[in-house]
């Protein structure tokens, strides 16, 4: 096999690296996972596989037709599935919020009126909102799955770190409004249970966006021989 070419002054050890491994014989899975198993993040290893065969062909890779308009495509997906999430945990936490009215009754307040109409609001948003986030949740991942860049594309970062803002001041609200609460010596029962219905509901949604931000592909697009 002929020497790698050479590289500027500018590229990456890691590029260089590559480059060398690739002119020694080694094939792409092995480079991939030993510099995995050192502690080279996924994007990296794969931004720096871009620019080695961007060099090897003396090519940029090609832009897709279309991407513009899968852009567009992927920013209404991510919108409807944070819209969705947003009303059907609103309408969960809402459910939750009017059984513990039921449960534990305000003493200085006897007069709740029909919670009839309010419950089968809440659970019509709920039964429409939750499926429509399921389905919409699962067609980004058979896209993710297919087209592994998208995994570092601009509209999956900042709309998913959008929601994972808005949950993050949810929790701070709530956590503010316990304390308040707390330091004025106006606990209640109802008070605790309706702050801790908000901070599951909440905690649930940050647990799981800010791991599936952090998710990579897997190396199966690296995988071409020398």
């Amino acid at each position: 096999m002929s020497d790698p070419p050479p590289l500027p002054d500018s590229r990456s050890e890691l590029v260089q690296f590559i480059h060398l491994a690739r002119g020694q014989g080694a094939s792409d899975d092995f480079i991939s996972k030993l510099l995995r198993d050192y502690g080279w993040p996924q994007r990296d290893i794969e931004r720096a596989y871009f620019e080695v065969y961007e060099t090897l062909t003396g090519r940029a890779i090609p832009t897709p037709k279309g991407s513009s308009g899968e852009m567009a495509r992927d920013a209404f997906f991510y919108l409807l599935a944070f819209i969705t999430l947003v009303v059907w945990t609103q309408a969960l936490g809402e459910m939750a919020f009017i059984f513990i009215d039921h449960l534990i009754p305000d003493a200085l307040n006897r007069y709740y009126g029909d919670p009839s109409w309010q419950v089968a609001f809440a659970l019509s948003r709920l039964i429409v909102a939750y499926p429509v986030f399921l389905w919409v949740m699962r067609q980004i991942h058979r896209d993710l799955a297919i087209n592994r860049e998208k995994y570092f594309s601009g509209v999956r970062k900042w709309l998913t770190y959008l929601t994972i803002w808005v949950a993050a001041l949810i929790a701070i609200g709530a956590l503010i409004a316990f304390l308040t609460s707390f330091l004025r010596g106006e606990l209640t029962l109802r008070f605790v249970l309706k702050v801790l219905v908000v901070l599951v509901i909440d905690g649930g949604v940050l647990w799981y966006y800010t791991h599936w931000v952090r998710r990579q592909p897997t190396p199966k697009m690296l995988r071409v021989t020398p």
